[in-house]
This record gives structure tokens, sequence and C-alpha cells, in this order.
């Protein structure tokens, strides 16, 4: 099969699974009215739970293809509040690990801006915080001003990385699951302009750094059409982004409202 045939099958078929996610979604939620007793309401929450993995997983299939297919819209960057935008993204991460007993701590500097991909940062955050809270330790996330760029941390208080283990963080491709989150980060702070970087040893955890240029314009290239915007079913993205780590209370249907 030529490969054209073969990429344009694989992303008709990922839109079907989103249409039959979406079904799912507007099922469950009708199904809340008669979820009366504790039992039928744990059922519900496992449905959310397994709808929630399934988009994280589509989600992710999607922006890899997003960021290394060269006729896909790659960045949709514009003026970012990355205060604010952090400052959000932190409270909601907050939130929804408390779920999963994991202690999540954050510092926000203030008054830092730039150009940036928000969501594509946002998903960055995502990836490294799931990885992280993997290890069931405290984590905690810093975005902190660097020499013309933004410094975003995430640290982990977990067994840590030997020095093979370190080395072979960024192969490609990715050997495990905490190498794919690793490698899209990789990805989304390389389109930015900038870079990721680890540093562990055994018994000290792990700390990832992003350093995103806080530049005033952004090249370009393959910047002027917007990418299709498929959501996530009204779902909060950290709630999808971290459901391989959140218990399936995490989803219960007063949760998600």
């Amino acid at each position: 099969m030529e490969r054209w045939m073969l990429e344009s099958s694989t992303g008709a078929h990922m839109a079907q699974l989103r249409m039959q996610l979406a079904q799912m979604t507007a099922a469950s939620q009708l199904l809340e009215q008669y979820a009366t007793d504790e039992k039928s309401r744990a059922y519900l929450s496992t449905i959310n739970q397994s709808v929630c993995r399934m988009l994280r997983l589509v989600g992710r299939l999607e922006l890899a293809r997003r960021l290394t297919d060269e006729d896909e819209v790659r960045l949709q960057v514009a003026p970012l509040d990355i205060t604010r935008w952090g400052t959000d993204l932190a409270r909601r991460l907050e939130g929804a690990l408390a779920g999963a007993n994991v202690s999540f701590t954050w510092e926000v500097a203030p008054g830092l801006f730039g150009v940036a991909d928000g969501g594509m940062l946002e998903q960055l955050v995502l990836e490294l915080v799931s990885n992280a809270a993997k290890t069931g330790s405290p984590v905690k996330l810093t975005v902190q001003p660097g020499t013309g760029s933004v410094r975003i941390t995430v640290s982990d208080q977990g067994p840590g990385l030997d020095a093979q283990q370190l080395a072979t963080l960024f192969q490609q491709p990715p050997q495990e699951e905490q190498g794919m989150g690793v490698a899209l980060a990789q990805q989304i702070a390389q389109l930015h302009g900038g870079l990721l970087m680890a540093d562990s040893k055994l018994g000290r955890g792990v700390h990832m750094v992003a350093l995103i240029p806080l530049r005033e314009g952004m090249p370009t290239g393959r910047l002027e059409t917007p990418p299709p915007q498929w959501g996530d079913n009204g779902l909060d993205p950290v709630l999808v982004g971290l459901s391989d780590v959140l218990p399936a209370q995490s989803f219960a249907p007063d949760t998600l409202g």
C-alpha cells in the first residue's frame, strides 16, 4: 500500500473512532439520570475513565502524526500570557492529581509573556506530569524566566534513572510508554525553537526541563492554517491527559459535570 493511502486511511479511521467515542460520551451522560445507586455510578465512572483513556490514545496518535508529517500544520502560535496559562494549568493539575493522592506543588513566575502555541505547551506539560505522577511520588511544576526564554520544569522524587536509562531516554523510536511522552514533549519544544533536557540520578527522581524561547515572532512556515480541532468531547484535557494515572473515581459523573 502506498504511504499516502496508508496515512489517509489511518486519519479516516481515527476520525471515525473519535465519532464513536463522542457517541459513547453522550450515552454515558444520558445514563447518569438512571445511575442512582453507588454500584451504577461506579460502573459509569469506569466507562468514563475508559473513554478518556481512548481519547488520550487517539489524541497522542494524531499529535505524533501532526508533529512529524511535513504536510501537516505543526503549530498555531499567538501572543500568550504565559503566567496566566501556567497558573490555570497548574490549578487544574493540582485538583486532578489530588484524586490520585499525588502531592502536586507549583510555582509560576509573574510577568511572563511570549508567542507560542498554548495548546501544544499544555500537551508538553501533561506528558511530563503524567510520567512523573506514575512514580507515586510528589510532583512539582515550575514556570520561570530563563535567558530569553521560559523554563518549564517538571520534577518528581521517584526512583530516578541510572546513567544508561538517562542516555536512552530520548532514543528514537520510543521504547516504552514513558519514552513516547518524552518524544512528544521534545518535538513540541523543538518546534518552538527550544529544547527538552533531563537530569536524574538513582534515588533522586527525574527533572525534565523545557526551554521555550520568549520571542515576539515565530517562523511562518506551515503556520498559516489552523489544524483541525476535534477536542475531547467537552472533557477537561487535563483529565484526558492524566487518565492513565487517575483512578476511576476521578471520572464520576458529578466530577465531569
